[in-house]
Parts: C-alpha cells; structure tokens; sequence
C-alpha cells in the first residue's frame, strides 16, 4: 500500500490542521477519537485521485477530501447508534464509549464542519456547483439508510431492491468523493460523469465484498465478529439471495428467526449452512468481481497518468482486502 503513501499523508494532514477546540470536550474529543482511529481514507484518498485524473494538482481538492472523510465519519456515528453496534474498526464506537446523546451531537457537528470545509474552494471552482453535489450525494445516503431500517420489518427484500439500497447508503459517497475531485479539477462534465458512475459501481462492489467478509474474513482483522450480520438479523446481499434461492419450508424458518433478533448462536449456524447449500457466497464473489471489472474499464477511459495508475492499483487492493 505504499503507493497510496503520499494521499494519506497529506488527508492526515489536514485532519491535525482542523484545529478541533479542547471545550465543550463532550463535543470534539469523540470527533477526535473517530477521526484518528484506525480508518483507511478510502474515499478523501479517491477524491484527490479524481481531480489527479483530470490533469490538476491534487492538492487543489484537499478541501473536498476533508469534507467527505468529515461527513463518513459522521454517517459512522450515527449509524452505530441506530445499529447498536458495539465495535467499530477494532473499538468501541462513540456511542459507547460516551452515550448516544453525546454521539448524536458530535456527528451533526462534523457535518457541519464538513460543508465549512467547501468554503475554502478558491473563487474560480463553482462553490454551488459542489455543494449541491455533496449535499444532493449525503441525501442519498440517507436514503439508502431509511431503505435499510425499513428492510428490517420486510421479510421479502429482493436482491435488486438491496442494490438499490446500497447504491445510496454506501455508494453514493464514493461517488461524490470522486466527483468532487473533478469539480475540483473544473473537469468536463463527461468526465465528472465518468467519475461518477466509476463511483456507484465501486461502492457496489465495497458493500458486497463487506457482506461477504462477515462471514469470510478473520474477524481480528475485520474488526467484527464472523457472522455478525447474521447475528444481527441484517439484509445482507448474502441474507436476500439466501431467502429468494432456499425452499418453503427453509424460508418459513429463515423468515421466522429474523422476527427475533438477535439470533440464537445454534441458528446462526444454520444460517451458514444454508448459506453454503446454495453458495450464496460464490454467487456475491462473482457479482463484485463484476463491478470490479466494470470500475477498470471505466477507469480505462481516462488518460494516462500516475494517477490513473495508481487508483487502478487501489482497486486491485480492494477486490483482494481481507479487512
């Protein structure tokens, strides 16, 4: 991962450069134990490489960058609260760690401290441009949350609904962080498109592969339990296939557990097994891969440049992460 050195570094930067106030410490010290946890800078990193595949200097989006690094962290703490999870990369998630009141206010505040990061754009970047981007992109967001919470009283989720889903909860960010690196760039609007659909698909494939590693990956380096979806009664790709592909009688005992989360450690189990009857797994493989190879080709429209090399080597690391 050394070639994505020089990106983190400089988002790195920027984050000890906010200058976060010691008081109210209820309010800032729980941005600063999220933001300087161990998280991976995936999407301030492919906003600079966005606006470094329009043929301008990186740097110029570093405003964009910290603003979507701000606004996911944001999503984090308040989707932790509404998961009621207990572990987030490897410790325990602000929520808990403080309480949810505190956790709720902490996360507004970052968004806010994100759209005061599009201010900083220089006069000639078309600032209402980029903050109905941004703005219209954490909308869909929040869309793809709303769908989820309503999937967990639906019993009869389909595959392509959950696409849907997930092409606002989890892609729609990845889009807008490459998207504002060519606005930041002042790129054409074919390539701001380019930049966008490059986006969509590789979020797709990110959340597949995330369903998939609940119950692949090595928990220590996942930093969730193995099957903790499961445990959870979630709608993953995994869980929706699974519910279309088994018979009546399995459904009628799937559909039955996820009435009464969390599930038994004996049930969770089983789940597996039917998971593995009908390769659900490899069925998710083939379908990210998919998206991975669409997201190349995508990216094969743009000229060369080290950029282009480089954020062909960060999808690469991606279809191979095992955390």
């Amino acid at each position: 991962m050394d070639f994505i050195k020089p990106y983190a570094s400089l988002i790195e930067r920027e984050i000890e450069q906010l200058g976060l106030p010691e008081k109210p410490s209820t309010l800032y010290d729980p941005q600063r134990y999220i933001l300087l946890s161990a998280g991976k800078r995936i999407r301030p990193i492919l906003t600079l490489m966005g606006c470094g595949l329009c043929d301008h200097d990186i740097k110029k989006a570093l405003p964009a960058a910290l603003a979507v690094e701000l606004v996911h962290n944001f999503t984090l703490i308040h989707d932790d609260i509404m998961d009621q999870a207990e572990i987030r990369r490897g410790n325990p998630p602000v929520h808990m760690k403080w309480d949810e009141s505190t956790a709720i206010l902490s996360g507004d505040s970052l968004f806010v401290q994100a759209l005061l990061q599009l201010q900083r754009f220089p006069k000639e970047v078309d600032f209402k441009k980029i903050s109905e981007v941004f703005l219209e992109g954490v909308n869909r967001v929040c869309e793809g949350q709303a769908l989820d919470m309503e999937f967990e009283k639906r019993l009869d989720v389909t595959p392509d609904e959950y696409l849907e889903m997930i092409a606002g909860k989890t892609a729609a960010l990845i889009s807008v962080s490459l998207t504002l690196g060519g606005m930041a760039a002042n790129a054409s609007s074919e390539k701001l498109e380019q930049l966008d659909i490059l986006g969509q698909t590789l979020g797709l494939a990110f959340q597949i592969q995330d369903d998939l590693m609940d119950v692949t990956a090595d928990p220590e380096k996942f930093g969730k339990k193995k099957g903790g979806d499961i445990w959870e009664g979630k709608k993953t790709f995994l869980m929706v296939k699974t519910l279309e592909c088994c018979n009546p009688d399995e459904r009628e005992w799937l559909t039955e557990c996820l009435k009464n989360r969390p599930l038994e450690s004996e049930d969770v189990q089983n789940v597996l097994k039917l998971y593995k009857k009908y390769d659900v797994t490899k069925t998710a493989e083939v379908l990210l891969n998919q998206y991975y190879e669409k997201a190349i080709n995508i990216l094969g429209q743009f000229g060369d440049s080290n950029y282009k090399q480089d954020l062909q080597q960060l999808i690469n690391y991606l279809k191979r992460r095992d955390s």
